[in-house]
């Protein structure tokens, strides 16, 4: 595990700093304007809409797919992925044609503090979008499937080329304006699709379509219950942006750069422990291996804790300097970076807690439980709602971002009791956690102290080296370093299928 999400990590930077060079160019062209608002307020439908479908069918298949491969054999893993494939697309192509057709009542709903022009672009960037909301979802599917066949490398590899093709796009495109971003957006999924989808043709060939298969119905069962537990991040986003609309102009943009950045994070250090994880948590389940299963979800809470929550604390110092260095040129000004980093800091304090949740859940999804994640998610999406009345008026845009991060730390804990409860067995290490906080906020400590000592953008970049210096030191003190993650950073020793790739 150790050695692929170090494989993955490396893969995933690589790509995330051209996605940061992808936003930068957008912050350049469209910075917090009218056309951005509109832009990521079209994506909250669509989002939705995929999310209910299509992101609830890959948080149920996996382990599904995983049983039916190790039991039943190759073919018939084939006519399941298959059969799910095309009746979960065939259903959210008519769902997202309704949403085109439809486009400005259903922009008019989920961003009522729009009007005029502003509704109107954000529903012809709906039906712009509609094609590449449907590609996405696809390659959401076709990454379930690498990841339970343990292909970890492909994704991120292809995401080099998406990063490119949306680059190239955005600059051959740049004089169509608006349209621009649509045809970045739907050309960056077009390229990866046609990629994985030949690479994983055996899966998704539509003359293996069969009726009958067991774990289809056990799969759409689980479907229900999942809606609100798998969603939980995107249906706090689109609530967020809802509630934004009503704010300043800029505000749904600052809260989407924002988003980018913590996503950027998240992505490269978060995103391969659980993409690694889930497999083999599934694998533990099938197999009754609660002594394994313990010893995977507590490594990988491990592993997020010590890289997730000192980037957490360090944002407080460095938010303001990694927005204006990132985006602050062209039509992105001194006023956008004052409208993004605040929301920036607030949502960072959440960083390591979705990580976790993303890991948790997929306990509760092995054991073909999605009814508790989707009772304690639903909770969570209203007291975000709560929040979101009590803070928007006060704090605007960052108070969103507060609300969401709250919601995601119960979220948490609630997950947390409810897995120790009902299976007897730790899933985290308390004790590790609090040592990793103590590091963590010596280091924020010493990172003001150079902010406070020196002037100019240089001194982010010395009080981030400060930073991870003081982090190390204290981490070696407090005995944090996870050692055997580090080891295969040297890869000493190496696992042949490993070592033949990384060759």
């Amino acid at each position: 595990m150790s050695q692929a999400i170090m494989l993955i990590t490396t893969l995933t930077l690589l790509s995330k700093g051209f996605g940061f060079v992808r936003d930068m160019i957008v912050a350049y062209f469209f910075g917090t304007s009218n056309t951005m608002d509109a832009f990521l307020a079209s994506q909250n439908p669509l989002n939705l809409l995929s999310g209910i479908v299509m992101g609830t069918v890959v948080a149920a298949f996996i382990p599904l797919f995983i049983r039916v491969r190790k039991e039943k054999g190759q073919d018939e893993a084939e006519h399941f992925s298959a059969t799910i494939f095309y009746s979960s697309f065939s259903l959210l192509l008519i769902l997202i044609a309704l949403s085109a057709f439809f486009a400005p009542d259903v922009a008019k709903v989920f961003v009522p503090g729009f009007s005029g022009e502003k509704l109107a672009l954000t529903a012809k960037f709906l039906r712009w979008m509609s094609f590449a909301a449907l590609i996405t979802s696809s390659l959401n599917f076709i990454n379930a499937i690498l990841r339970s066949e343990k292909k970890f490398l492909a994704y991120p590899l292809t995401g080099l080329g998406f990063d490119v093709v949306v680059i190239a796009t955005l600059f051959i495109t740049k004089n169509l304006g608006d349209l621009s971003l649509a045809l970045a957006w739907t050309s960056g999924p077009l390229f990866m699709m046609l990629i994985l989808a030949f690479a994983e043709r055996h899966y998704l060939n539509p003359f293996k379509l069969k009726k009958g298969i067991p774990e289809t119905k056990i799969l759409f069962k689980m479907v229900l219950p999942l809606l609100f537990s798998s969603a939980f991040g995107m249906l706090n986003t689109i609530i967020d942006r809802s509630f934004a609309s009503a704010l300043t102009t800029g505000a749904i943009s600052a809260l989407g750069y924002a988003a980018r950045i913590k996503g950027a994070v998240s992505g490269v250090l978060g995103t391969p422990v659980s993409q690694v994880t889930y497999p083999s948590i599934a694998t533990h389940v099938t197999e009754k291996d609660t002594n394994g299963l313990s010893i995977t979800v507590i490594r990988s809470m491990k592993l997020l804790s010590f890289f997730l929550i000192p980037i957490s604390f360090a944002l407080f110092p460095l938010a303001k300097g990694i927005v204006g260095i990132l985006f602050q040129r062209g039509n992105f000004t001194y006023a956008s970076t004052l409208l993004t980093y605040p929301p920036l800091i607030a949502s960072s304090i959440s960083l390591f807690t979705m990580a976790y949740n993303g890991v948790l859940v997929q306990v509760y999804y092995s054991f073909k439980d999605s009814k508790t994640p989707m009772i304690y998610g639903t909770i969570g999406i209203g007291i975000n709602i709560l929040l979101n009345f009590l803070f928007i008026s006060p704090l605007k845009q960052t108070g969103l971002a507060l609300s969401t991060s709250l919601a995601s730390f119960y979220f948490t804990i609630i997950m947390l009791h409810s897995l120790k409860r009902r299976f007897g067995i730790r899933f985290f290490n308390l004790w590790y956690f609090f040592r990793v906080i103590i590091s963590s906020t010596i280091m924020m400590v010493g990172m003001y102290l150079i902010m406070l000592s020196m002037n100019g953008r240089i001194r982010y970049v010395i009080a981030a080296l400060t930073g991870i210096g003081v982090y190390y030191i204290m981490s070696r003190i407090v005995k944090t370093l996870p050692k055997h993650f580090l080891r295969y950073l040297k890869f000493k020793k190496v696992a042949p299928e490993i070592k033949e790739k990384i060759q």
